[in-house]
């Protein structure tokens, strides 16, 4: 019994640790208030794009690592034949906490891991770091705990990438007009598509670009293999002009439908911006063409075309179009928004000194009055309070 009360003793105090270190210990952040994209210029992310410069890519894929604990099957260089024979340009192995180093010296080799240990799965892609970041909280996050992490993996990555954000509710829409500290969105991927995600980040002014990935945790059986991609456009397949297509916004998400080849994808031809009016051209008609503005809000549609203009007013903030084919096929492109004549107002967060330092002495205070009951439960502890007693009845 006495083993069972230690384990047990052992146990409470670990998760009294985590709940302490998530809840009190975490920085506390001051955020900038939302404020939607405003200003006399419309900003275009595909300006002066080359028709023929479009690569497809994959950046969220598993294969076998940490022994088999994690959920990954196959070989990295399994995973990476997979796409080449779908020829994919850009294809990375993004493994839970660990950078696979399989063609580390191809040109086109691009660090990836996924972050995120924590049970509501609010998860991260990081591309382009040299190491690891383990920084998490494990039970379901505040919108400080988010920050602080995103915080961290900003300074250590090239692109940081908010993993399915929809998947249980791993990031709310409060949280995404609050949180910085990333440049993109798994807005695609065959667990869950996130466009309210999306567009709850783009409505409280973030310049948040998408992302589709597969997210495959077996390749070789070609399992989520080659449904959702990013299409880049880049003159190379360099890792530094992908990142910055990514960063930029030179890219736009695919939804790849069933029995849809993935050399003969849809692709943007043109994407012009004159004044506040878009003009885009694609090479194959779509079923549907859509227009979404601030707050998801339907702007305009169309039917059985490949080209589409509009124009953009300033009360929609931004605007942004998908495009859907018969076979289930669908783009989705990064949004136009508008700025003011010096460019984009970039909304952060700020770590709130004051705040933090009162959290932290409640926390120390918790831990430490924690640490008196276990003292005073000792049984050394206990014998001589007894003592005392007896000695006071005499």
């Amino acid at each position: 019994m006495k083993i069972l009360s230690f384990i047990a003793l052992i146990f409470l105090t670990w998760i009294l640790w985590l709940l302490v270190s998530q809840y009190l210990l975490c920085a506390r952040f001051q955020f900038d208030d939302p404020i939607p994209f405003e200003g006399p210029v419309l900003f275009n992310p595909y300006d002066s794009i080359n028709a023929g410069d479009w690569v497809k890519c994959n950046f969220h894929a598993h294969s076998r690592a940490w022994e088999g604990v994690t959920n990954g099957h196959g070989t990295a260089e399994e995973v990476h034949e997979a796409y080449k024979a779908l020829n994919y340009g850009v294809h990375c192995v993004s493994n839970y906490h660990h950078i696979d180093t399989t063609h580390s010296s191809d040109p086109g080799y691009i660090s990836a891991y996924e972050h995120g240990y924590n049970i509501n799965k609010t998860h991260q892609l990081v591309l382009g770091s040299e190491n690891v970041q383990w920084l998490d909280y494990l039970f379901p996050q505040s919108v400080h705990n988010k920050q602080h992490v995103l915080k961290h993996l900003s300074e250590s990555g090239r692109v940081v990438i908010l993993n399915h954000p929809a998947l249980k509710n791993g990031y709310t829409a409060e949280d995404l007009s609050q949180v910085s500290g990333y440049d993109c969105m798994e807005v695609l991927s065959p667990s869950v598509i996130s466009t309210k995600q999306w567009d709850a980040a783009l409505s409280s002014g973030k310049k948040v670009f998408i992302v589709g990935d597969d997210d495959t945790h077996n390749a070789p059986a070609k399992k989520r293999l080659g449904e959702m991609c990013t299409v880049v456009n880049v003159p190379d397949r360099s890792a530094d002009h992908v990142l910055n297509a990514l960063k930029t916004g030179r890219s736009y998400g695919v939804v790849i439908g069933a029995g849809q080849s993935p050399d003969s994808l849809p692709l943007v031809k043109s994407f012009d911006v004159n004044g506040d009016s878009v003009f885009i051209v694609t090479s194959k008609p779509a079923r549907e063409v859509t227009l979404t503005g601030q707050n998801g809000k339907i702007l305009a549609s169309g039917n059985h075309t490949d080209k589409i203009n509009f124009k953009v007013s300033p009360d929609d903030h931004y605007a942004r179009a998908t495009f859907k084919y018969e076979n289930g096929t669908a783009l989705y492109l990064n949004p136009v928004f508008f700025v003011s004549k010096s460019g984009y107002r970039k909304l952060g967060a700020y770590e709130d000194g004051g705040e933090t330092t009162i959290f932290r002495a409640l926390g120390v205070g918790v831990l430490a009055l924690w640490a008196l009951i276990i003292w005073n439960g000792l049984p050394r502890n206990k014998s001589q309070r007894f003592s005392r007693r007896r000695l006071s009845w005499r």
